[in-house]
């Protein structure tokens, strides 16, 4: 199924891949029908989505957690928890069917949340601004931890009859900091038996990636055991695996190119399955409730459009509150406010995790709770192909915005070049101006690249590609024929391992990537 949603999206570009593979699924659980194939979310949770966010969090900057904590932090707090209240006790009142109103609330929790992995499948179609990337990244990161926390509550008060906010205030504080310390002391772990493995000289490249290949999945299984967070510990434990984190050392250096590599055909393999999940879920849940003579179908699909338009609703009204409070007073315009605004209410979209959320659901009158699967499920689809439709036109018109500042951040910097250049003139020690002329022009570089649309940015990475592959073919012939010595074909080998790592391969796959260099 991957291979084939792979080839359909190079055929037909405009199509997202997310959305191809959504449909595969879709018809792999039409076709299977007779199957008896079941979704275990615990599992799904921990060894698909907790790679995926360990992942994300390794590749994070840490300052922006710092820098964008306060919207952050109010995304994931009050937002989700509003989300939940309305949403849920709306959806209660419109089901046809008496539903207890913790169970409303659990739906109301599996669908608060924003996806990490839907919103950045989407964010890499086109390109955001940098400051609601970054925000709604981090948003995504966390937002899973908090949804699934504030369901277990609902859960809790179906199962029991009995709910104490302040059980569930310490409930959430634990999970949170609990959370945050097993993937702390798991990430010390890690580097600890690194370094004595390094101190005995028994460490290699195979071993380090087994470690990292599996902090995630320990690291969210002995957080579960706790009783805490098992996304935050998973978050955590990759912020501090970021590589701004690491020494730099030959060792290292050899490490993460061969971790880029793993990890990104890793990704690539649970984020296609993640969709292909996702869509064969959507046939197994949708199903009872559309066959179920008891309702008219076109309520239900009324329903679905009436709960979709209020989660965004909701969450326009969050953060244009925010915003309100925190920016009446700035020097932006109003229109750029609202776009950005716009931008992260349609990028609340929901992906698998809703539904593997949902389904942790105990199960009750079996007819109220297919009816909530449903929901949630249809819901999710909706949410995420308004995204997938919404977006790009959005991002697309926010681009003039950056595209002013990066001519006067280039402007500048030539400016700075021009007077560096004056200065060769009148020193005698010409080394570090040329050092700095070098840093400034790779600067200006890549400001002008930055203000492409992402196919220039892809045809570009493909050329250097190419170039570096005619290069290194050429290096090797003059070696064979022995006409550079082994010092200067290690070191120009050095070189062009060094411009490998510099390309943008954000643009290509890896194994477009292995094709190219090695053609």
């Amino acid at each position: 199924m991957l291979i084939v949603s792979n080839v359909i999206n190079r055929l037909y570009p405009k199509l997202p891949l997310p959305f191809i593979q959504i449909v595969l699924g879709i018809l792999v659980g039409v076709l299977a029908k007779e199957t008896t194939l079941t979704l275990n979310s615990e599992l799904f949770l921990a060894l698909v989505i907790a790679p995926l966010n360990f992942r994300e969090g390794q590749e994070s900057d840490v300052t922006t957690f710092v820098k964008y904590k306060s919207i952050v932090a109010y995304l994931i707090l009050p937002t989700v928890l509003i989300t939940m209240l309305t949403v849920g006790y709306v959806t209660g009142k419109l089901l046809p069917v008496d539903v207890p109103l913790a169970a409303s609330f659990a739906l109301g929790a599996a669908l608060a949340p924003t996806d990490a992995v839907a919103f950045l499948s989407i964010a890499k179609r086109f390109k955001f601004p940098k400051r609601v990337e970054s925000i709604l990244t981090i948003e995504g990161l966390l937002n899973d931890a908090s949804g699934l926390i504030s369901f277990q509550f609902a859960v809790t008060a179906l199962t029991t009859g009995a709910f104490s906010l302040l059980t569930a205030s310490f409930s959430l504080f634990w999970a949170i900091i609990g959370g945050m310390l097993v993937g702390l002391f798991f990430a010390l772990l890690n580097r600890g038996v690194m370094a004595f493995l390094e101190k005995i000289d028994v460490a290699d490249v195979t071993g380090a990636l087994l470690l990292e290949l599996s902090l995630p999945i320990v690291s969210y299984f002995v957080a579960s055991l706790f009783g805490v967070s098992g996304i935050i510990a998973v978050v955590i434990a990759g912020l501090s695996q970021a590589s701004r984190f690491k020494r730099i050392r030959l060792f290292d250096a050899e490490v993460d190119r061969v971790s880029q590599i793993i990890w990104e055909t890793v990704s690539f393999i649970l984020n296609g399955f993640v969709f292909i999940v996702f869509g064969y879920e959507l046939t197994r849940i949708v199903e009872p409730a559309l066959t179920n003579p008891l309702v008219n179908n076109y309520r239900l699909v009324a329903i679905v459009l009436i709960v979709t338009a209020l989660l965004f609703l909701v969450r326009f009204v969050m953060v244009g509150f925010y915003y309100i409070l925190h920016y009446r007073k700035g020097k932006r315009s109003s229109k750029s406010l609202l776009r950005e605004v716009l931008l992260l209410t349609f990028s609340g979209v929901k992906g698998t995790v809703s539904i593997a959320t949902i389904l942790l659901l105990p199960q009750f009158e079996s007819y109220a709770y297919s009816l909530i699967l449903f929901t949630v499920a249809a819901v999710t689809l909706l949410s995420f192909l308004i995204g997938v439709f919404v977006l790009p036109n959005l991002a697309q018109s926010s681009d003039d915005t950056d595209t002013t500042d990066y001519v006067t951040q280039i402007a500048i910097l030539n400016e700075v070049v021009k007077t560096l250049e004056q200065d060769l003139k009148e020193v005698e020690d010409k080394g570090p101006l040329y050092a700095a002329i070098d840093n400034y022009n790779g600067r200006i570089e890549h400001l002008i690249l930055e203000q492409e649309p992402t196919i220039v940015k892809k045809e570009l990475a493909y050329l250097r590609l190419m170039i570096l592959g005619i290069e290194s073919d050429g290096l090797e012939h003059a070696f064979s024929e022995g006409k550079i010595e082994l010092v200067e074909y290690r070191l120009y080998q050095r070189y062009l391992q060094n411009l490998e790592r510099q390309i943008n391969r954000g643009f290509i796959s890896t194994f477009s990537y292995f094709f190219t260099i090695s053609m």
